[in-house]
């Protein structure tokens, strides 16, 4: 994301996840930084996937489990992607997830 930090909170109740899928329904962070030329678009476009699937050829991830009231913070530099969402049917059972922004990403030198 286009910030130097980023906060992800998660306030769907817990109840609403479908059977095991917390583990599926969280958030995945890359412990690889998008490199600083790339432009938004470039890590957060469906045609750039392929592009982006070659940077984080052998990068080790952490994927944090879905939980209600979870907040992740981390290096908005480094590529993260939403789960699975394996959640129950239904208006009440909606994924609600609050992304809170902070500061600018460093930018390449030209």
């Amino acid at each position: 994301d286009a910030a130097a930090v980023n906060v992800n909170v998660w306030i769907t109740p817990d109840s609403a996840v479908a059977g095991g899928g917390a583990a599926l329904s969280g958030l995945r962070v890359y412990h690889r930084e998008a490199p600083l030329e790339w432009e938004y678009t470039d890590y957060n476009n469906l045609a750039h996937l392929e592009s982006r699937r070659a940077h984080l050829v052998g990068a080790e991830f952490t994927d944090v489990p879905y939980r209600s009231n979870r907040a992740v913070v981390f290096n908005s530099n480094l590529l993260h992607e939403s789960g699975h969402l394996a959640f129950k049917p239904g208006y009440k059972n909606r994924r609600i997830n609050l992304t809170l922004l902070f500061g600018n990403r460093c930018r390449a030198s030209v």
